[in-house]
């Protein structure tokens, strides 16, 4: 039993005494910046065979491929939008004129406004005209595949507030509904 005992010590000892895998100095600065980009280049190309059949590097997904313009998200969009704008400050004092205004919102596929447009009296140029704007860029919608889609709505500046939709969204090349 001893000698089974003294066996395993010195066997214990030699394993635990043997020859080390680590560096006999400490790394440099350098040597460890080189060991970081060699491992980031052993994960890129571990990456890239793992995904030869995934393409998007973006993380989206075959359902995220196939979603197409979202008419109801953008309908709330618009309404929230619209309705800031008709309680624009300019829009409810004397001095602005009252009435009826046509918008156009064009959001690029990304879901976000690509541009805006208003109608006279309440131009790009007018204090009313500038807030209605300024409300209706700040929309985003759910990204989508396709073409940019263009929004026409009337908003209502004369403090009754009936704003609505005029026609239904219109990618970009088709001609919008009369």
């Amino acid at each position: 039993m001893q000698r089974v005992a003294l066996s395993a010590l010195v066997l214990g000892l030699m394993t635990a005494c043997g020859p080390s895998m680590e560096a006999d100095h400490v790394k440099t600065p350098d040597e460890l910046i080189a060991e970081q980009e060699q491992a980031g280049a052993e994960q890129m190309k571990n990456q890239k065979q793992n995904s030869e059949s995934y393409d998007d590097p973006h993380g989206t997904t075959d359902e995220d491929k196939r979603r197409g313009w979202d008419a109801k998200q953008g309908d709330i969009e618009m309404n929230r939008a619209v309705h800031s704008a008709e309680s624009c400050p300019e829009s409810v004092t004397e001095k602005a004129p009252k009435g009826k205004a046509t918008v156009a919102v064009t959001f690029g596929n990304d879901g976000h406004v690509k541009s805006t447009t208003i109608t006279d009296p309440y131009g790009e140029n007018t204090a009313v005209g500038k807030c209605v704007l300024r409300a209706l860029n700040a929309i985003i919608v759910p990204a989508y595949q396709g073409s940019e889609v263009t929004l026409s709505w009337e908003v209502d500046l004369s403090g009754n507030k009936k704003s609505a939709q005029v026609g239904g969204p219109t990618p970009e090349g088709e001609k919008k509904p009369e």
